[in-house]
């Protein structure tokens, strides 16, 4: 038994309780509330710090990569249409805590199918931190996965089989529905790949009539299909941005989630693009951009906590802070998503002639000067000065102060072997 106390708690339905704690007895919690006393319990501090439920990546190919192998044990490349598959089998134990993704407070996973077939299998929710694979299992048959994307042409038309094309792929999905009456058969949610916007308008199309709970992964050029999707109220898992620049290549306006959030669709992130599992970083790399583009904080907490439980149909165990619940905790000292978002660059294109970076707290990779809190002066694109104390007389009309305190300010980071932007 141990008592979190004094903590920012998220509970991950868009409330914050300040300043209260958290009473854990075995695997669930007890209690939530302020001053609360268990003379038993091992007390863990937690004033000053934000207590986030365990965040929850819904569609992972982590662990079906077997060490030291690296087979892809989640893709079944012999039949397009494989209902009946759980990925259950496909999990390596050991992978899965070789990448520790509770570390980034990811407790939870659903490991998945990737994207070779029409309908891949069945997807698994387990738990991330080290434990017996049969503890771990939260819910084994927990969603269908399918998909539409080009990879299901690329694995069968290199074996001249079918579908080499987009009209086999929703030939072979519509068949499914309507000859082996997939949908009553697998009475669960159906998550499907689908990034551009032809792929997710026909696939909209097609189940248009039929009564699903329908999540599309990836969903790149969702905009393009935001009327649709609102109506359907279809939940959209996004794959990696950054993999690739998705952004810039699928003209991705992240601000049009807003819509999306105000009509109570479901969103979510995953470390995977395309499929194939990356490190565990990518997930909240993901949920800070969608804070960038002015989604509300405690909107993107949700993303990452109660809707993929919610997607996943095991809400009724993870995805929040709340009395019965698994005691799936993560404490982190600042918000993960609100306190590692960089400024802005030079606003609205015009260069500021000075910026004076105030109280931050510095680290030069010099030898010299270290690690130290201080200022720096930067004129047009250069840094001018960097001291313990620049002062604000400097500035003039025009010019910009950002205030810094709290804040790690580093060199811009460098990848030294990148092939971004040959693609």
């Amino acid at each position: 038994m141990y008592l979190i106390k004094n903590g920012t708690v998220h509970t991950g339905t868009g409330k914050v309780l300040e300043e209260h704690d958290i009473l854990v007895e075995g695997t669930k919690i007890r209690k939530i509330g302020k001053n609360l006393c268990e003379e038993d319990a091992e007390v863990i501090d937690a004033t000053g710090k934000q207590v986030f439920p365990g965040f929850i990546d819904p569609h992972s190919s982590i662990g079906a990569m077997g060490i030291p192998t690296r087979y892809r044990d989640n893709a079944e490349t012999t039949n397009v249409i494989n209902p009946d598959l759980s990925v259950k089998y496909a999990i390596d134990p050991d992978e899965v805590n070789a990448q520790e993704f509770y570390k980034s407070g990811i407790t939870s996973v659903g490991f998945s199918p990737d994207h070779s077939n029409v309908i891949g299998g069945q997807i698994t929710v387990c738990k991330t931190a080290p434990d017996h694979m049969a503890n771990r299992i939260v819910k084994e048959h927990a969603a269908m996965k399918g998909s539409v994307c080009s990879t299901v042409k690329d694995v069968y038309g290199a074996s001249n089989q079918m579908p080499k094309t987009r009209m086999g792929i929703f030939h072979l999905l519509k068949e499914a529905i309507r000859k082996d009456d997939l949908l009553k058969k697998y009475q669960m949610p159906f998550v499907i790949a689908a990034e551009t916007a032809g792929e997710i308008q026909c696939l909209m199309e097609l189940l248009k009539d039929e009564d699903i709970q329908l999540t599309i992964v990836d969903g790149f050029e969702f905009g393009d299909a935001i009327e649709e999707l609102k109506e359907k109220k279809v939940g959209i898992i996004f794959g990696n941005f950054s993999n690739l620049s998705q952004i810039s290549k699928h003209e991705i306006d992240l601000s049009r989630l807003k819509e999306l959030v105000e009509n109570g669709n479901r969103i979510a992130f995953t470390n995977t693009c395309k499929g194939a599992s990356e490190g565990r970083e990518v997930f909240i790399w993901s949920a800070i951009e969608v804070y960038r583009a002015g989604i509300d904080a405690e909107d993107v907490v949700k993303m990452m906590t109660i809707q993929p439980a919610e997607m996943l149909g095991v809400a009724d165990r993870i995805g929040s802070i709340e009395v019965g619940k698994d005691a799936d905790i993560t404490i982190y000292s600042d918000h993960p998503v609100t306190r590692t978002v960089l400024y802005d660059k030079w606003q609205g294109g015009i260069i500021v002639m000075q910026t004076l970076i105030k109280n931050g707290i510095l680290y030069t990779m010099t030898e010299d000067k270290g690690i130290f809190q201080g200022d720096i002066l930067v004129e047009g694109t250069k840094i001018k000065e960097v001291a313990e104390h620049i002062s604000e007389d400097c500035l003039e009309d025009g010019d910009k102060l950002i205030e810094a305190e709290g804040y790690y300010v580093l060199p811009g980071l460098i990848d030294a072997h990148s092939h971004i932007g040959l693609f």
